[in-house]
């Protein structure tokens, strides 16, 4: 198996994200990630996309990382945010990915969703988190009050609104300001996150 140096391989930069599959680099770009997706969903491709662009750094400290193995838990259950992982990492075509659920947050959006990911490459697991105020609470509401169907007059206006700042933020910010990044031990497939506030210990 080769190995490509993570210096001469920039693992993340602008709108690209490079990654080693079958012994090939691959470099792909945001807008290609974009182009299946009408405009309501960019703010999950943006996060999730941003957050892979997180992992690539942590993940590619010496030698630029590989699809080949690779593991991944979301946080987060938004079609654009599992779309952009996938993307990425193939993890969903593959059979790697775990969408983590809580009693409260079933494959939908809501204000409990996580935006969280575990990104594992066999040797090491990459934990990367948006920053907690990054998202205002006034989001969250608007979300709750689509979900629970008490939708108010312009909150889907207000939606699209915030949606288009928050993207066009997760952009302009550094990753480094946006988001935080944890290396841990390596997770196997299905494997949820030990100590996490969903994950319920055996008695």
């Amino acid at each position: 198996m080769h190995t490509f140096s993570s210096k001469q391989y920039t693992p993340a930069e602008d709108l690209l994200i490079r990654i080693v599959d079958r012994d090939e680099v691959l470099t792909l770009d945001y807008q290609e990630a974009t182009r299946r997706h009408q405009r309501s969903l960019w703010w999950g491709t943006a996060v999730g996309y941003r957050a892979m662009q997180v992992a690539a750094i942590a993940l590619s400290e010496d030698s630029l990382w590989r699809r080949d193995n690779l593991v991944v838990v979301s946080g987060h259950p938004g079609p654009g945010v599992l779309d952009s992982l996938n993307y990425v990492t193939l993890c969903a075509d593959r059979g790697t990915l775990t969408v983590m659920q809580n009693d409260h947050c079933t494959n939908r959006c809501n204000s409990e969703m996580k935006f969280e990911w575990w990104v594992s490459d066999g040797d090491r697991t990459a934990h990367v988190m948006l920053d907690e105020n990054f998202v205002p609470p006034e989001f969250y509401a608007l979300i709750d009050r689509r979900v629970y169907s008490e939708t108010r007059d312009d909150d889907d206006k207000l939606f699209e609104l915030y949606k288009v700042n928050l993207s066009s933020r997760i952009w302009v910010a550094p990753l480094d300001k946006s988001f935080s990044v944890e290396l841990l031990p390596p997770m196997a497939r299905g494997e949820l996150p030990a100590g996490h506030a969903w994950v319920k210990e055996p008695a």
